[in-house]
C-alpha cells in the first residue's frame, strides 16, 4: 500500500491493527498517533477504542462519505512530514458516556459512544414515552418515535437528519433532538458539556431499543433508566491541512448549497 511505503520511507515504525476488532489496540499505550484507514464508521469505532490511551487518530477516507476522515491516501502522503510532526494540528473531540440502568434486575453498565445515543421506538412502531431530567431537574416529557442525543462531531448524523443542530465538533456541548414528537413545543437543544440528561422510559414497544453510533444495540423495557454524559477523556482528530470542518461540511454534504447542486463557493 502506497500509506506504507510513504511511512517506511520517512522511516516510521508502524503496527498494523484490525479495525474489525472490538478489543483493546495493542502497542497503543507506546504509539505516537494512530492511522485509521476507513470510512466514517471505522473511525467512530476506533474512537471508542483508542480514547483511553490518548493517540491522536489521523483518519484516511476509503468509504462512501467520509466526512470524519478528512484525508484521502494521496493527501496524507502529500502532508505526511506536517502531520507526523509532534506538533501537528489537531481537534479535540468529546464522546458520551451512557449509563443504562435496568428495571428488570436493577444492574447498570456504561457504554460509550462517539457520534450519538439514539432511544428508538422500533417494532411495532407506536409512539413511546419516556420523561427527562437535566441535572435532576425535570425537563420535557416525551410522546413520539425517539430521542438522539449527539455530540457535536455526531450532530451531523442523525441529529440533523431530525433537525437538530448543526456544531462545531469542537465545542463543549450535547445536542438533544426529539424524533417525530407529538408536541409541537418540544423543540431541539443544546446542553452544556458538563450536564447530565437522564431519560426514564415508561411507555415502550417490544423493539424499542438504545442505538449507539450505529453500531451497538441495547433492548430497553418499561423503567429502564438512561444517563447521557459526557466522557471522561476526550480524543484527538489531526486536522487535514486546507480542510478546515465547514469547508467538508459544504463539500460533502452540500451544506448551503443551491438547489442546482453541490457546487459553488460558500459565499
Amino acid at each position: 500500500m502506497r500509506i506504507e511505503k510513504a511511512l517506511g520511507d520517512r522511516g516510521v515504525t508502524f503496527v498494523k491493527g484490525d479495525t474489525n476488532s472490538t478489543e483493546p489496540v495493542p502497542g497503543a499505550e507506546e504509539s505516537d498517533v494512530a492511522i485509521v484507514i476507513g470510512g466514517d464508521g471505522t473511525m467512530i469505532a476506533q474512537a471508542r477504542r483508542l480514547v483511553d490511551h490518548d493517540v491522536p487518530m489521523i483518519g484516511v477516507n476509503c468509504g462512501r462519505l467520509g466526512f470524519l476522515a478528512p484525508f484521502s491516501p494521496e493527501s496524507l502522503i502529500d502532508h505526511a512530514q506536517a502531520v507526523l510532526d509532534p506538533d501537528r494540528a489537531k481537534e479535540q473531540r468529546i464522546l458520551l458516556s451512557v449509563e443504562i440502568h435496568s428495571a428488570r434486575d436493577g444492574l447498570s453498565r456504561t457504554l460509550r459512544a462517539m457520534n450519538d445515543g439514539l432511544i428508538t421506538a422500533g417494532e411495532p412502531f407506536r409512539m413511546i414515552r419516556m420523561s427527562t431530567t437535566i441535572d435532576g431537574q425535570d425537563g420535557p416529557v416525551l410522546f413520539g418515535d425517539g430521542l438522539v442525543i449527539a455530540t457535536p462531531t455526531g450532530s451531523t448524523g442523525h441529529n440533523a437528519s431530525t433537525g437538530g443542530p448543526i456544531g462545531d465538533p469542537r465545542l463543549d456541548a450535547l445536542m438533544v433532538t426529539p424524533i417525530a414528537a407529538q408536541s409541537l413545543a418540544f423543540r431541539p437543544f443544546a446542553l452544556h458539556g458538563q450536564s447530565t440528561l437522564e431519560a426514564v422510559l415508561h411507555q415502550v414497544n417490544e423493539g424499542t431499543s438504545l442505538v449507539l453510533d450505529g453500531q451497538i444495540r441495547v433492548p430497553l423495557q418499561s423503567g429502564d433508566r438512561i444517563s447521557f454524559r459526557r466522557h471522561e477523556k476526550t480524543v484527538d482528530f489531526v486536522a487535514c491541512p486546507g480542510r478546515p470542518f465547514w469547508r467538508i461540511l459544504h463539500d460533502k454534504l452540500g451544506w448551503a448549497a443551491s438547489p442546482g447542486g453541490y457546487g459553488g463557493d460558500l459565499l
